[in-house]
Formats: structure tokens, C-alpha cells, sequence
């Protein structure tokens, strides 16, 4: 039987930090996808055949289509596209890229998906939709609250902020993304001395938290390194954090890496800490997939109980969690794991077989098009 097929659409594809949406789209069985997208970038990482994107653009009638898709959401080639191509269904990753799909989800007559990954609910409550960068998309919220047929939402916390925001309580469902489970024959040698963290120099992410508990463990005689992978707005704030705490000699700047080079770096650590925090302007995260990803390489993480760590994280069996901004408790977590050698062997199979039964990608895969065909066939029974 043919596979039927999903128009997806994203702001950009790809970005480093979205590799999610990669493993994804390429782990179904049941639906073939082709991706609609503003901007096509780093195609030489992640090379994909069937994507329609208005940049770089390849004639000047393309360009200002494509700026005039960004101004207004309405795109002409865009919509012709999805309305004669095929489809079933819409997939929208991101609300602020929801409401590049609305237009065609009318034209097409087709019903809408969209998963909503963190940043993207709570600046819908803040001075921040007032921003150049999410006017638009706080503007058409109503309208996307209305059209939508299923919102998933990466958290709890954020079904429960979709829910309050007017999103019809039976349309929203709690989504978790799944995790390629890799092989591993053998796991490394791990000393109990190596720590990372992954993600870009933003507030949500707590790294100077876990940078102010990281100096804390080195002055109680530990011997320990802390590498960081990423890069950001408040990168000189860590490095004269860095300076200031004397840590200059335990902590590593590996700037942006391929994806494949994280998780060999995950691979070869003791722990992972994903110290996040809810920002100033109430940005936040969902279930950072990191975490995941960790575990999957029998790592166990220090979170922080925020946004959906605690989901992933199961407190004193899987890794530890701590309170936002505890610097004390960190420390301490930090210090029994790196000391402890059998705790973090136990924590790190724990955490193994935590994402084995329910994070494995091509099982959320499945249910995700489980999702899909019952969210098609309701669409249906509405129209006759």
C-alpha cells in the first residue's frame, strides 16, 4: 500500500539545535514527508531531497516571494504546492512556524498538526509578542488556536500553558520525542572526572549555575573538567565568570559541534548536567533531548526540576534533580556522582533502559503516526 504523505513545515531547515526534526521525519515508515521552509541551511549535514524553501533563493521572483511570505505568512507557490501535491495532513514544528502553514492548511483543505517545543508558548504570555521576530505569530494565535486539529506539546507544563492560552483541552496531547538508541558493545572508560554540557549561550539554559557549583567541586579538592559544547550572546559572561572562579584550567570551550561529535563527546563523560532555569522574559525549556541522549549512552544527568527534566530524568535513579539556581545542591550532586563510580554505573543503566522503553525513536515515530492517522480520519468524519 503507498505511503501517504505529510507537508511539514519549519521556519528553517535545518538548524543544529533541531536535529530532532531530522531523526524524525526520516524514521517513518507509513508517511513519506516533504519540508516547506523559509531558509534551507546546512543541507551538507543534513541532506534531504524533498524540501521547498524560498533561501537562498534561485530567482529574483523566488526572493520576493519569499520576503513577502515572511511579511504577510501567504505564499501563492506555496500553497498551489501542498493543494495539488498529494497530501494528507500538515505538520507545523514550532508555533512560530504554525503560522506559516495556516493558508495552506485552508487552501488544501487539510487538517493541522503542530508540535510546540518550548520558546514558543510562554512568548505568547510575555512583553516578547510585541518583538519585530513574533508580532506576526502573536497576531494569528487566535487563528491558529481555532485551525489547529492537534497540538503536541513537548511538556506537561506546556500542554498545561497551550490549554490556558485557548487551545481546546481534547486537542492537546503531551509529546515526547524519541532518541536513536545506539549500539554499544563496550562503553569507554570513564574515570570519574569528566562533566558536559550542551546547548547554546542563552538564560534558559543555567550555565553559570552550573558553573558557580562546577568551581565549588574543584575547591574540594576534586579533579575534575567540565567541557562545554556550544556558542551564544553570553559567552564573555561565562568566561569572566570562569576567570573569576578561578577555573580556567578545568573548563573546556569546544564551540559548535556536529551532532555525531556530541554524542561521541556524551559517549566518553561521566556526567551530563542540564542546570535550566526559566529566564527573565519567561523563556524556558520543554524535554531537552540531550538529556535523552545521554542516557542512551548510560550517562546519567543532573537536571533541574523545569520544564519536562523531571519526566526524563527520574530523581536518585536515573540522574539527580535540584531546584533552579541551587548552587549548593548541585555541588553536591556533582561531587557523589563523580566520587561514586558503582552509583554512576547503576544511574547510567537505569537511564539505559529508561529511554530503551520510551524514548526509542522509531517507537515515538509510531505512535506519532498513530496521532496522524487518527487526527486524518477524525478531519473526515467532519466533512461528511
Amino acid at each position: 500500500m503507498q505511503n501517504k504523505k505529510v507537508a511539514l513545515f519549519a521556519t528553517n531547515f535545518l538548524e543544529f539545535s533541531q536535529t530532532f526534526i531530522y531523526d524524525e521525519i526520516r524514521c517513518h515508515k507509513n508517511y513519506d514527508v516533504d519540508v516547506f521552509a523559509l531558509y534551507r541551511l546546512n543541507a551538507d549535514v543534513f541532506p534531504y531531497e524533498k524540501v521547498h524553501s524560498f533561501f537562498p533563493s534561485k530567482s529574483l521572483k523566488q526572493s520576493i516571494e519569499g520576503n513577502w511570505c515572511q511579511i504577510t505568512a501567504l505564499s501563492p507557490t506555496r500553497e498551489n504546492l501542498v493543494k495539488n501535491g498529494g497530501y494528507s495532513l500538515i505538520h507545523a514544528h514550532f508555533g512560530t512556524g504554525s503560522i506559516y502553514a495556516l493558508s495552506a492548511a485552508d487552501a488544501a483543505d487539510l487538517p493541522l498538526v503542530v508540535t510546540f517545543h518550548g520558546y514558543d508558548v510562554p512568548v505568547l504570555k510575555t512583553y516578547r509578542r510585541f518583538f519585530p521576530a513574533f508580532w506576526r505569530y502573536w497576531l494569528m494565535s487566535g487563528r491558529m488556536f481555532r485551525r489547529v486539529d492537534l497540538f503536541l506539546a513537548a511538556s506537561d507544563e506546556l500542554k498545561e500553558m497551550l490549554i490556558e492560552l485557548g487551545a481546546p483541552a481534547e486537542k492537546v496531547l503531551t509529546w515526547r520525542l524519541g532518541v536513536e538508541i545506539p549500539v554499544i558493545n563496550e562503553i569507554p572508560e570513564r574515570k570519574g572526572n569528566r562533566m558536559i554540557m550542551v546547548g547554546r549561550f542563552v538564560e534558559k539554559k543555567g550555565f553559570e549555575y552550573a558553573l558557580e557549583a562546577f568551581a565549588k567541586v574543584i575547591k574540594n579538592g576534586t579533579d575534575a573538567v567540565l567541557e562545554i559544547v556550544g556558542d551564544g550572546p553570553r559567552k564573555e559572561h561565562y568566561i569572566s565568570m570562569i576567570k573569576r572562579l578561578g577555573i580556567e584550567k578545568n573548563v573546556i570551550f569546544h564551540g559548535v559541534k556536529r551532532h555525531s561529535e556530541v554524542l561521541d563527546m556524551i559517549l566518553h563523560s561521566d556526567v551530563l548536567l542540564a542546570p535550566s532555569v526559566v529566564a527573565c522574559n519567561g523563556d524556558r525549556e520543554s524535554g531537552i533531548l540531550v538529556v535523552k541522549e545521554a542516557g542512551a549512552r548510560y550517562v546519567p544527568s543532573i537536571g533541574t526540576v523545569h520544564g519536562g527534566i523531571p519526566e526524563i530524568i527520574d530523581h536518585g535513579e536515573t540522574g539527580f534533580l535540584v531546584k533552579e539556581k541551587d548552587i549548593d545542591d548541585m555541588a553536591d550532586k556533582m561531587l557523589l556522582l563523580l566520587k561514586d563510580g558503582k552509583l554512576r554505573k547503576q544511574m547510567g543503566e537505569a537511564a539505559r533502559r529508561k529511554m530503551e522503553s520510551e524514548y526509542s525513536l522509531p517507537g515515538r515515530v509510531a505512535v506519532l503516526e498513530s496521532h496522524y492517522d487518527s487526527v486524518i480520519e477524525k478531519f473526515k468524519g467532519l466533512k461528511k
